[in-house]
């Protein structure tokens, strides 16, 4: 009981009250005096006189007074003090009390101490709380004013007046104060070193903490099995964490929720079964893209027979179980995967995890290892306006309206999607971040700007001033390679990038890089980040923001590849929008573009190479058709200048991109003008069929254009297409038919 007490206030120490009672905390030498006092001080015995008490051999009829009697012998001789004289010189240790009645300590070498003794625990198991201490004093103020969770989105100088008031009603600034506190100090008790060295720096997470105690309390031969987030497998800033994991990991399934297993919980959220042990080699099995742990005991019994799984089948998860799905990792492994994502990092061990649903997969994410990466371009970077802070400092104000110059627009994530600049603009509603309409490409006007929820405020001279410059240059001056900062990692599409024009900023839900060696690397970026590839090698790192390292890893063809003017031409057709773009088309024209043809003719609308050397309205491609064709041959192309078969790319589709292979069998079905039906029109015709009236075919898209759909409607094979266009690259380079000429 003295040890617990002594331990119980090192704790509470971290958790000292803020409210109540004004009681001093110990300095250093009251906390000496107390413990000495608690717990005595180990006397100095002659040889002789060390055989006593400690020798006593106990019978099981006396054993408990005997203990005491003995204990009383020890502390005595250890001129240890009654607690009660304790408490009363060191009144700080009552406090210690109340608070460790309020929060729990437990200390389990204390409270196991015979399992301690043999060595640890043999077996472990437990699902820990998937949090992380974070402070919400908006819910703690709503307790006296419900103002704090009704109303959604106040300005910044109605929160501060109604903090001031709400913090005046009786009783709320000391709930305010102790609440608040708490979370700060379980945030540093668990983020200390002392406490659990191996997340020195990390961010404090609970599941984290349980799996460092777990591992401690370990025997040698012991098994610890948990349930918990994977965060750390993805974090950059966990390399130690990582470190001490994979020698201790022998199995990890990695479950995402969608089967609502976890009942609590998003359907999105991912999470890991993992059984550990003493460290030694690495050497563990693995499967990812699971939802259901049957999948995982039929994979070990599976014979490998028949076509590798992904992550949708028939509309639904894919729970088929394919001894395809175990992966056996070791070090050779980990290599690997240092290779694609950490090229720099000294020790393999410290690298993070790759995220495959098969083993053709991880095969051909490794031969993406090879060559240059984005970064060796040198690349600089912005954040833009970040959304909260800035627009707090009144460097832009939340107003829907079209901007009178690309000077005043500040874009959003939802205005890009996959080589698609004004891909949607929001409604004047402005309902919620939903609130989005589509642009209509085909009567988008050559000087059109997009509506934004966003505009400047304050002195314009500040705000030109106050947003990014690289090397003393504006950023806004130049043209820019953009994405969506957040990932959808099991969505359509996880990469969503564009190129922007001079002017426009954006806030920090997209990221922009800047290309300091010339508007042709930017293109090659795009054309390359805009492929399945790319988008492949970041979702199978599976994280919830994309920033710039994650771009700076991805792979290039050498910069004399034969290709790049094809991947330039489609790259550009499909960013070139507006008359924006007019300085960037005319500084990457080529001669070659004039000459070149769509690779594959089977569904498209326009002549590719029918362009000249000046941006006019006829320079993008407009029909989703060609949009749609135009991304396929990028994603041809790119497989093809960097080693990838065409079997590698189609089941690097059919089962890493499960959403957007669902929508190309089931959704996106296009009228005979290459158009894609509205889902009203859709559902018309199959109910239907060919029957479908003029009045049924004819509807009012969201940006408010009136079309009649023309039959037949049809749905196109991308896998059948992306190996068309593969095979017929691969042809005319090697008959020298049609391809751009060698150093092109």
């Amino acid at each position: 009981q003295r040890l617990k007490r002594v331990m119980d206030a090192w704790c509470a120490l971290w958790f000292w009250p803020l409210t109540g009672d004004e009681v001093t905390p110990p300095t250093w030498a009251a906390w000496i005096s107390a413990l000495q006092m608690i717990l005595g001080v180990e006397p100095k015995l002659r040889a002789d006189r060390r055989r006593g008490a400690d020798d006593q051999v106990l019978s099981p009829a006396d054993v408990w007074d005997s203990l005491a009697e003995q204990e009383s012998f020890l502390l005595a001789g250890a001129n240890a003090k009654p607690i009660d004289q304790v408490l009363d010189l060191h009144p700080w240790l009552r406090v210690c009390e109340q608070v460790a009645v309020e929060q729990g300590f437990f200390h389990w070498p204390l409270e196991f101490a015979p399992v301690f003794g043999r060595g640890g625990f043999d077996l472990q198991v437990g699902n820990p709380p998937w949090v992380r201490p974070r402070g919400d004093v908006a819910a703690l103020l709503a307790e006296g004013d419900p103002w704090w969770a009704l109303t959604d989105k106040p300005s910044q100088q109605d929160i501060h007046a109604r903090r001031a008031a709400t913090l005046t009603l009786p009783g709320i600034a000391d709930t305010v104060t102790a609440g608040d506190s708490a979370t700060t100090a379980t945030a540093a008790f668990v983020g200390a070193p002392a406490n659990f060295p191996v997340l020195e720096s990390l961010q404090p997470d609970f599941y984290r903490c349980f799996m460092a105690m777990t591992w401690a309390h370990n025997s040698g031969q012991g098994s610890v099995g948990l349930v918990h987030p994977e965060t750390h497998f993805t974090d950059e800033r966990a390399a130690q964490l990582r470190g001490a994991t994979y020698p201790r990991l022998r199995r990890h399934w990695s479950f995402i929720n969608e089967l609502k297993l976890f009942g609590e919980i998003d359907n999105h959220v991912s999470y890991g079964v993992h059984v550990y042990a003493q460290p030694g080699r690495v050497r563990f099995r693995q499967a990812s893209g699971l939802y259901h742990p049957e999948t995982v005991t039929g994979s070990l019994r599976h014979s490998g027979d028949g076509a590798a799984p992904g992550i949708k089948v028939d509309g639904h998860w894919d729970l088929r179980p394919h001894a395809q799905r175990i992966e056996t990792v070791t070090d050779n492994t980990l290599a690997v995967w240092r290779d694609i994502l950490d090229p720099d990092l000294a020790d393999p061990r410290q690298t993070r995890m790759v995220y495959t649903v098969n083993r053709d997969v991880a095969d051909t994410l490794a031969q993406l290892a090879h060559g240059r990466r984005l970064g060796d371009l040198g690349l600089q970077f912005s954040r833009g306006w970040d959304e909260s802070v800035d627009r707090t400092k009144g460097y832009f104000v939340q107003r829907w309206g079209v901007p009178e110059t690309w000077d005043d627009v500040i874009l959003q994530g939802p205005h890009l999607f996959v080589a698609t600049p004004l891909y949607k603009q929001p409604n004047p509603a402005l309902k919620s971040n939903k609130d989005w309409s589509e642009t209509d490409f085909e009567t988008l006007a050559p000087d059109a700007i997009p509506a934004t929820s966003y505009k400047p405020a304050g002195d314009p001279a500040r705000y030109d001033r106050d947003y990014t410059h690289w090397d003393g240059v504006p950023a806004r001056s130049q043209y820019r390679l953009t994405w969506r900062r957040m990932a959808a990692n099991t969505g359509e599409r996880t990469l969503i990038p564009a190129i922007i024009p001079p002017g426009a900023a954006h806030v920090n839900a997209v990221l922009e890089a800047h290309f300091p060696h010339g508007v042709g690397d930017l293109v090659l970026a795009a054309g390359r980040l805009s492929s399945l590839l790319a988008d492949f090698a970041v979702r199978a790192v599976p994280k919830g923001d994309i920033y710039p390292s994650v771009i700076e890893r991805q792979s290039i063809p050498p910069r004399d590849h034969p290709l790049l003017p094809q991947l330039a031409l489609r790259t550009l057709r499909l960013n070139c929008v507006t008359g924006a773009y007019a300085d960037l088309w005319g500084e990457c024209w080529s001669d070659e573009f004039a000459r070149d043809s769509w690779i594959s003719t089977d569904h498209v609308f326009c002549n590719l190479g029918d362009v000249g050397p000046r941006w006019s309205a006829s320079t993008p491609l407009r029909r989703a058709a060609d949009r749609r064709q135009a991304l396929v041959e990028i994603d041809a192309l790119v497989a093809l200048m960097l080693g990838v078969t065409p079997d590698q790319l189609c089941t690097v589709y059919r089962t890493q991109f499960a959403v957007l292979y669902g929508y190309d069998h089931n959704e996106y079905t296009y009228d005979a003008n290459g158009r894609i039906v509205p889902n009203p029109v859709l559902v018309a015709w199959r109910r239907m069929g060919d029957a479908i009236t003029h009045d049924d075919r004819t509807h009012t898209n969201q940006a408010s254009v009136k079309y009649t759909y023309e039959l037949p409607f049809r749905t196109y094979d991308r896998e059948h297409d992306m190996r068309v266009a593969y095979a017929e690259v691969e042809s005319r380079i090697r008959h020298g038919e049609g391809g751009p000429p060698t150093g092109a």
